[in-house]
């Protein structure tokens, strides 16, 4: 979990400095409603223009202050959960609310999160920073607040391409490593030389693979029996979304195979933008994860071949699924014929 930067520090501070106490909810949560007496009062279907910080301890679980996408959302009191009438039943614009959820009460509910322990507490502040009379007039702040969002969000992949590029540059350099780079940025260190054209978007890769972060972490293969899939993967290059082409990859595969063709072994060095970004994918590849994939390019197919491919691989796991099933079934004891 990323650590709070500090632009939201200095919002925390702003709404902690109110010493208003905190009230009770009737759920054990905890709240105080920092008020704007000056602004406008928000009345049943208005649209709010919110931002939302969500965190446990010192570790952000969401921020619009980092996406720099505020959230909109109908007022509709009847429509919320018990706790959130009480607590949003009177809104101003420029109020900010603060809520302390017990994790013990979300634990006791099921619907905590492996990291959280007893006796913390998941804190929510809200900002209302608009109420929109229509939905007319919200949908074109939402694209005003899009566009910047968007903006935002190049520059800071721009920046972070930058970083993740000198990491890389000094480990090649440490590891007498010799990359080629490609188009958009992917690093391909070609360690066979394949035959025949080069790979481009008209075509669906048969390849083998492993992946690990640039630590060394292993996080998946289609090569070690461990990790449960042995098959090669159908990698489709054509931009065509069809499951009988292939598996949509990240960006920085697609981008890695061009500069390889049928036979070719090599590495591919993934800034975190052509991988998983800011988002990570699950617990083995955080935010911001430069990846390493070993490839092999078993096949180079055309459309027509990756649909056999694709069909020939699909009758092949349902066979085995139902030999697992067949085999479960057999050792299972007999009933029917028990007094």
């Amino acid at each position: 979990m990323r650590k709070i930067s500090y632009l939201l520090m200095l919002t925390l501070v702003a709404l902690s400095a109110c010493k208003e106490p905190f009230k009770k909810a009737k759920d054990g949560s905890e709240y105080k409603v920092i008020a704007n007496s000056s602004g406008k009062l928000v009345t049943g279907g208005n649209v709010l223009e919110m931002e939302i910080l969500v965190k446990y301890k010192d570790s952000v679980l969401y921020s619009t202050y980092e996406t720099g996408m505020p959230q909109f959302a109908p007022y509709d009191t009847a429509q919320f959960p018990d706790t959130y009438k009480q607590i949003f039943r009177t809104l101003h614009v420029g109020d900010s609310i603060i809520i302390r959820m017990p994790t013990d009460t979300l634990i006791k509910l099921g619907q905590s999160a492996p990291f959280m322990q007893k006796g913390q507490f998941i804190v929510q502040s809200y900002k209302v920073k608009a109420a929109y009379a229509t939905q007319q007039e919200a949908d074109k702040a939402r694209d005003a607040a899009m566009v910047v969002a968007q903006a935002r969000s190049k520059s800071k992949s721009e920046g972070q391409m930058k970083k993740d590029d000198k990491i890389l540059q000094d480990y090649f350099a440490k590891n007498n490593i010799k990359a080629v780079k490609a188009a958009q940025g992917t690093y391909v260190q070609i360690l066979t030389p394949g035959t025949g054209p080069m790979i481009d978007t008209s075509v669906v890769v048969k390849t083998n693979y492993t992946g690990r972060t640039l630590e060394g972490k292993l996080f998946d293969s289609n090569t070690d029996p461990a990790k449960g899939h042995v098959e090669p993967l159908l990698v489709n290059m054509t931009g065509v979304n069809d499951p009988n082409l292939g598996m949509n990859v990240i960006p920085g595969w697609k981008d890695g195979f061009t500069l390889l063709n049928k036979g070719a072994k090599a590495k591919f060095y993934i800034p975190s933008s052509l991988a998983y970004g800011t988002a990570g994918a699950g617990a083995d590849i955080a935010p911001n994860s430069i990846l390493i994939f070993d490839i092999d390019v078993v096949d180079v197919l055309n459309r027509s071949q990756a649909t056999m491919a694709a069909t020939e691989l699909r009758n092949k796991m349902q066979a085995m699924q139902k030999k697992y099933m067949d085999s479960m079934q057999k050792a299972m004891p007999d009933t029917s014929k028990s007094k």
